[in-house]
């Protein structure tokens, strides 16, 4: 996203071709654009029918985002890398997005909570964002599955060793479906052989 108009939009036309009419397609811009040039994609991208566009914006520019959520119909989802409760508020109140990505890592179980509850109590929904150890993933998976306005999971499969081994059990998904684990804690142990095998310093 961003190189040129073209490609932006043939990467859209492409995604919803490739999941067909049936599935949801979520478009993450990545911080991409300005605010008029994410106004405009916004436009080209309602023909498409996604479910969400992902952080077109730079994470501050929160003036920028409610332009957008005031000139499209398409739902906007940010926040993944924002930490504490103002900026939170800032993101809500001043950005107008529809949908609150909230990072464990970033914000914790006391922080995380009242942040969802601001975000529903406006009428937002709340995802998790992950991409990092499966401690985040464990985190998020057991706050979003406590939270009223859950209806997706974020969840990644790129490989990487320390998201892959760094916990003893694997928390899969199976035919799109995530199982919170019920064992003690988080449901995870650490797997020290890893923890050794990369720790610096």
């Amino acid at each position: 996203m961003g190189q040129s108009e073209q490609l932006d939009l043939e990467l859209v036309e492409g995604a919803r071709r490739g999941a067909g009419n049936a599935n949801d397609v979520l478009i993450d811009a990545g911080c991409c654009w300005d605010t008029k040039t994410a106004k405009i994609r916004a436009r080209q991208f309602e023909q498409f029918r996604i479910f969400w566009l992902e952080e077109p914006l730079s994470q501050d520019n929160l003036a920028g985002y409610r332009e957008l959520s005031q000139a499209s119909n398409i739902p906007f989802a940010a926040g993944e890398g924002e930490a504490g409760l103002f900026a939170w508020w800032d993101l809500i109140d001043r950005g107008r997005i529809d949908i609150a990505q909230v990072d464990l890592a970033r914000n914790g179980f006391t922080v995380a909570r009242k942040i969802a509850d601001m975000a529903e109590m406006r009428g937002l929904r709340v995802v998790n964002h992950f991409y990092s150890t499966p401690v985040n993933l464990a985190a998020g998976l057991h706050w979003l599955a406590s939270r009223k306005s859950a209806f997706i999971f974020e969840y990644c499969i790129e490989d990487n060793p320390i998201r892959m081994q760094l916990a003893r059990q694997e928390i899969g998904a199976v035919d799109g479906f995530v199982t919170v684990p019920e064992e003690p804690g988080l449901g995870i142990e650490l797997n020290e052989d890893v923890i050794n095998r990369y720790r610096v310093g």
